[in-house]
């Protein structure tokens, strides 16, 4: 079933590189170091390398089940399992986009709040973040491409971070092949939730000119993911000890303080404030995506809906009140985000090979 938007509607297959890389590079980064190096302390490089390779897996998954069937997921659950069963499944990823995107939300409020002004009520914010994100999806998929790539401009404040060599500490990447191989797989699993995003292919494949060339641009994405990554723990590793990170709950953030300017002060303020760039594109695609498989499921306008999903995230945004709550939404679709990537895309996989052989033996 070739499902393919008009050309006007779709991007060039390179523009994919951004897009994915813009998901996957979200604000979840600047935490990502804390816990795998407490599990695989000075071989959690090792950790970054495989989780990065299992993900290029899944990525070339995605494009043999999508380059097959020439659509996206939301008509590709229907032709698998029907009209209820795929309706059913993808409602399921329209509550999973609406909770990313509140999650993605309270968490950028937050670092506002613990580094800026902390007597910042959350609903202002939050209301002030859903109208901009209003305007920029209510200008379709090609104007959210845009503020990704708009968004790249982030990178320039992780070039800073040169100027924190004064601080590296190269001891601290000692000993090496110190932990075991199930402390370093414990740790890959911890880093399932900062490369999550490639499944946003699923659902913007039909608006890519020639989508079958994007997927070099994808796998590039990813490749230059786990270097950031890379880049990130080896940084931590030689600034702070294993078990100073424990402590920290923003490790990145915290790097900003080692970076000194005669004419600017207080760095990581910045870098705290930078994070929109992080956050805006990662809810504008999960707010487009959730309106349009809700477009699709009950064929009603997408801009009509639009409104009340951001009323719902609103919602649910307000009702995330502290770091506690905050951690656990967190925890709860890294655990969701995992079975997506590492079970239900398989599975996916394979009843599309079985589709297709029970297709030629008929």
């Amino acid at each position: 079933m070739k499902s393919m938007e008009h050309p006007r509607f779709t991007i060039s297959p390179f523009l994919v590189f951004v897009l994915i890389l813009t998901m996957q590079f979200g604000p979840e980064y600047i935490a990502m170091s804390n816990k795998p190096i407490q599990l695989a302390g000075t071989d959690t490089w090792i950790s970054v390398i495989l989780c990065g390779i299992s993900f290029h897996i899944v990525i070339w998954m995605m494009y043999r089940i999508l380059n097959r069937n020439e659509t996206d997921l939301i008509h590709i659950h229907q032709q698998f399992f029907g009209k209820w069963a795929g309706g059913g499944l993808n409602f399921i990823f329209i509550v999973y986009f609406l909770l990313t995107a509140s999650y993605q939300i309270r968490l950028f409020i937050e670092i506002i709040q613990v580094w800026l002004f902390p007597d910042l009520e959350t609903w202002p914010l939050a209301l002030t973040l859903l109208l901009l994100v209003y305007y920029i999806v209510a200008g379709g998929f090609r104007v959210i491409v845009g503020i990704c790539m708009l968004s790249l401009l982030r990178n320039l404040t992780l070039i800073t971070l040169v100027f924190t060599a004064d601080y590296f500490h190269f001891n601290n990447l000692s000993p090496i092949m110190d932990h075991s191989l199930n402390d370093i797989i414990r740790a890959s699993k911890e880093f399932t939730f900062p490369y999550l995003g490639v499944e946003t292919l699923f659902f913007c494949y039909t608006f890519i000119k020639t989508p079958k060339k994007s997927q070099k641009w994808a796998h590039l994405a990813n490749f230059v993911m786990i270097l950031y990554c890379l880049m990130g723990i080896f940084i931590s590793l030689l600034l702070f000890k294993s078990e100073q990170l424990s402590n920290e709950i923003w490790a990145q953030l915290t790097k900003y303080k080692f970076v000194h300017f005669p004419f600017i002060e207080r760095f990581e303020f910045i870098g705290a404030v930078s994070q929109i760039l992080w956050v805006i594109p990662i809810i504008c695609f999960c707010l487009w995506a959730s309106s349009r498989t809700f477009k699709l499921l009950f064929n009603v306008k997408q801009l009509i809906v639009l409104p009340i999903l951001l009323i719902l995230v609103f919602t649910a945004v307000c009702l995330i009140p502290g770091r506690n709550l905050v951690e656990t939404v967190q925890i709860m679709l890294s655990k969701i985000g995992f079975y997506i990537i590492y079970a239900y895309i398989p599975f996916l996989f394979i009843i599309d090979i079985v589709r297709m052989k029970v297709r030629r033996t008929a």
